[in-house]
């Protein structure tokens, strides 16, 4: 691929929609989190106001209140709620609640597939241990649409309904580990019928573009290749009157490139590491990581030869004070790559003189 047509490719690229953020939850870290049976798990423990989690009928007030008849039942339980219901033709219905003047079943729908034989669930309402209730039928699915005599209750609504409950409650009481689980909870189902992260558009840009992608990878790792070598060579004719041995290694963080330098003869991990990193408005940086310091003494002797002019006048302290971490940072646009190299050689030099004194 040519620069010209690599340019293109880029420029299209910034004109695409960026992609959607969520926040993560405990549910969907789960390998199975997004399947019906422990949505529904999770949705029953809640809906009971007697299950163990001291919210009382929070949950089950949140989902009369999308059905239209918060002001109608009470929504507490006579019974704990059911899970797998079976029917007399051996289908099983989602969740069956019972208060004391009412009867529900809840058929959760986590992909907008109906297909379910909801006459077989109702004859279940018509059974002896029933009669007198008001039987009420509640499909919960990602758009709210539901079968003729069936109430439609949308994941979004509930979420609503919810969300503005844990609120209360928060500001209400001192704080419950269950109102956190419960909003992990809201978060997985909001999650579960957001649109995609990704747009028709950037999907259809990505997977036409595949070959070219690549190509823009390849080239990436071979610039970055070569740059890493470019440095070694740079440090052995630099320190050529010595005759230091480097050892370079490549790593990246947050995807952007870390190219980590050390002389050969150096006892301790310590290294100079030239980080390119590619953030919008950030800067590349050369750091030079002090490491294995065993005392005040050594830490006192770090900071005095390695936190010269030049370096930013905070520096970082990792592994309880053990690695100290000094930073020299650099415009990308602005610094031209001669100016990285003498700072790199720069910082070695600084860093041999305290390995050689201390080691």
């Amino acid at each position: 691929m040519d620069i010209l047509a690599l340019e293109a490719l880029l420029n299209q690229m910034k004109s695409l929609p960026q992609p959607r953020k969520t926040e993560a939850n405990i549910f969907s870290s789960g390998a199975r989190g997004h399947y019906e049976n422990p949505v529904s798990d999770v949705l029953a423990f809640f809906l009971d106001p007697d299950g163990g989690h001291g919210l009382g009928p929070l949950a089950a007030e949140a989902l009369f209140s999308c059905m239209g008849l918060a002001n109608t039942f009470n929504a507490q339980l006579s019974a704990p709620p059911q899970r797998e219901v079976s029917t007399g033709r051996g289908n099983r219905i989602d969740i069956l609640l019972e208060g004391e003047d009412w009867v529900m079943i809840i058929e959760n729908k986590v992909w907008h597939l109906q297909n379910n034989p909801f006459d077989d669930y109702l004859t279940c309402l018509q059974q002896e241990a029933y009669q007198g209730k008001t039987p009420l039928c509640v499909v919960l699915s990602p758009n709210g649409c539901a079968p003729e005599g069936w109430v439609g209750v949308s994941y979004r609504q509930l979420t609503g309904a919810l969300s503005s409950r844990i609120g209360e409650a928060y500001m209400a009481s001192s704080l419950n580990k269950w109102l956190v689980i419960l909003r992990e909870y809201v978060l997985h189902l909001e999650l579960l019928v957001s649109h995609p992260a990704v747009t028709t558009e950037t999907e259809a840009f990505v997977l036409t573009n595949l070959h070219r992608i690549a190509e823009i990878e390849e080239l990436k790792k071979t610039v970055i290749k070569t740059l890493s070598g470019e440095c070694q060579r740079y440090l052995t004719e630099h320190f050529s009157d010595k005759g230091y041995e480097f050892k370079a290694r490549l790593t990246n963080w947050s995807g952007f490139p870390v190219l980590r330098f050390k002389c050969s003869h150096w006892f301790s991990p310590s290294d100079v590491v030239l980080y390119l990193n590619g953030t919008v408005d950030e800067w590349f940086e050369v750091i030079t990581y002090a490491c294995d310091l065993e005392n005040e003494q050594m830490r006192e002797r770090a900071i005095a030869m390695l936190n010269i002019e030049g370096s930013e006048e905070e520096y970082e302290e990792e592994a309880n004070g053990r690695i100290l971490g000094f930073f020299s940072c650099h415009v990308p646009q602005e610094t031209p790559k001669s100016e990285l190299l003498s700072d790199l050689a720069k910082r070695m030099t600084l860093l041999d003189n305290f390995e050689r004194e201390l080691r």
